[in-house]
This record gives structure tokens, sequence and C-alpha cells, in this order.
């Protein structure tokens, strides 16, 4: 019946896959009747079924490979070896800083000109413009009264009373020049 139609039945045992590794176009009979005899004496059938052996995949290393590259260059980039293209100024730069305050020359003095009253420095308006500068300071504050052709009675009367009102602890000098001048001379 073979010879008349010609065709030919494969085995069932016979794997079809071509990426099988047991994979074979002229897959014949001959193979799969030949027996082989093992320990016990049980007649088997001699298969050839190789496992085809996977090729490990290479991009965990590239992943690496590139991961670590990068870091050298960015490395690199901050350490100073690349630079940008951006013109850079060759400046000078000075290491240490000065910052100037002015000193106030007059911190800690009361300056009586005739009847115009200057306190550390600045004009104030007569007696009470005093009183609202020293008013809230601490008793035993010290003061140094500068006498610059002071009205006498104005001086001992009014400025030396409020200093005393206040426990404030003053010294009285006299001066020819303070640099002093009021906004009415």
């Amino acid at each position: 019946m073979l010879d008349e139609n010609n065709n030919r039945l494969d085995s069932p045992l016979v794997v079809h896959k071509a990426t099988d590794a047991s994979y074979a176009d002229t897959a014949g009979t001959v193979d799969i009747e030949s027996t082989h005899i093992d320990d016990e004496d049980k007649p088997t059938l001699e298969r050839h079924r190789y496992k085809k052996v996977k090729k490990k995949s290479r991009a965990p290393y590239i992943l690496i490979a590139v991961i670590l590259i990068a870091a050298l260059f960015v490395g690199l980039y901050y350490g100073g070896v690349f630079t940008s293209n951006e013109e850079k100024t060759t400046e000078a730069v000075s290491k240490s800083s000065y910052t100037t305050t002015e000193e106030n020359k007059f911190e800690g003095i009361i300056t009586v000109k005739g009847t115009y009253v200057f306190f550390e420095g600045e004009e104030v308006d007569g007696i009470k413009g005093l009183e609202r500068c020293i008013k809230y300071l601490d008793a035993g504050t010290h003061f140094t009264v500068q006498d610059e052709k002071a009205d006498s009675s104005f001086l001992n009367n009014d400025i030396v009373s409020l200093l005393q009102q206040y426990d404030i602890d003053y010294d009285i000098e006299y001066i020819v020049s303070s640099g002093l001048t009021s906004q009415y001379e």
C-alpha cells in the first residue's frame, strides 16, 4: 500500500520543529527501529533528542558597561579634565575679603552745643528728643556729656536732671569743637 500511493508516513516519535536539535529533514525509520539493551534487559527504542544549549544574554553586561563609561565621563567632566566651550576669564580672585563698617566716633557721647543737643552724633529735638533716645536704655549706662559752649542753665537744669531721672551715669567734658553742626546754624 505504501508503494501504490508513494506516500511515506512518519513515525510519531519524529520531531518536526525546525528549531529542535533532533530535527532532521530526512528522518529515517532506521534510527527509530533500532533497539538496544539496558542493564535490566528491557528493549527500548533508541532516540536521539539533544537539548538545545541556550546562549546567555549579553544585555546585562552591555548595560553595566554603558553605565560605567557614563560615570567615567561624568567624573572626568566634574574633575576638570573636560571643559565646556564657554570662554572663561582669568581674573585673580582674592581669597580674603574685607568689610568695612563705619564706626560711629560719637558712640556713647551726648554733645550739647549752645541749646542744641546731639545724641551719638545725630541732632535730636531738644530735651524731648533726648528723652526718647535714653528712655529705654538700661539703668547704669554710661555716657560722656560734651560741653561745647553750652548754655550752663540748660545743661545743668535740663540735661543733667534728665540723665539722673533715668539713672544714666555721665561725665562732663569741656571741648572746643566737636565738628557737629545743627541744621539751624
